[in-house]
């Protein structure tokens, strides 16, 4: 593999969207439109994370060969931000898809919540570089308990977003390679 200084990524400024399942990725990263919607202010300390469940190795072999094969079981991922805006929106990804607007206008926290199916994108900007992950389709719903720890900085909440399979892909969700390879002058 070359070295390739242009495909490194320091974070300058990003946003995450969501919009209805199965939209397509924006022909313009730093400008998307509608459908397309932010889903605010995020974590400026926790951008972004990635966990995996699954993937775990299981070795099946013969009497005359204990190693034979290698199976892996599936694996999902789940992408974790900290969403700092609680207003309506922002509230019910955390909460569920299903959390009710009350007359008086508080959220009410379902006691069977569903998540929020949508596609998702996330886009990272370093200075010309953009680097994004889309997934067409995701469940949106938090990622761990909510925790108001000091006085001094912003609270969050942690959301989850766990790509699936979308359609007939055999992908669950996608990223943008950073730098073009030029090759060699010949000769």
């Amino acid at each position: 593999m070359a070295v390739n200084d242009n495909a490194t990524l320091v974070i300058g400024s990003g946003n995450y969207l969501t919009a209805p399942v199965g939209t397509a990725i924006p022909a313009d990263l730093l400008a998307p439109t509608t459908p397309w919607d932010n889903v605010g202010h995020t974590s400026l300390e926790e951008i972004l994370s990635i966990s995996s469940e699954g993937g775990e190795a299981t070795t099946i072999g013969t009497l005359q060969n204990k190693s034979l094969r290698t199976k892996y079981s599936a694996r999902t991922e789940t992408i974790a931000i900290t969403l700092q805006q609680f207003d309506e929106k922002g509230l019910k990804l955390y909460y569920g898809s299903n959390a009710e607007v009350l007359p008086d206008g508080m959220v009410g926290v379902p006691s069977d919540p569903e998540p929020t199916e949508a596609a998702f994108l996330a886009i990272f900007v370093d200075g010309e570089n953009h680097f994004a992950i889309y997934a067409p389709r995701a469940e949106i719903y938090r990622a761990d308990d909510l925790s108001l720890a000091d006085t001094e900085s912003l609270a969050g909440l942690p959301i989850g977003v766990k790509p699936l399979a979308h359609g007939t892909n055999k992908w669950t969700y996608a990223i943008t390679p950073l730098g073009t390879v030029e090759e060699p002058p010949a000769g």
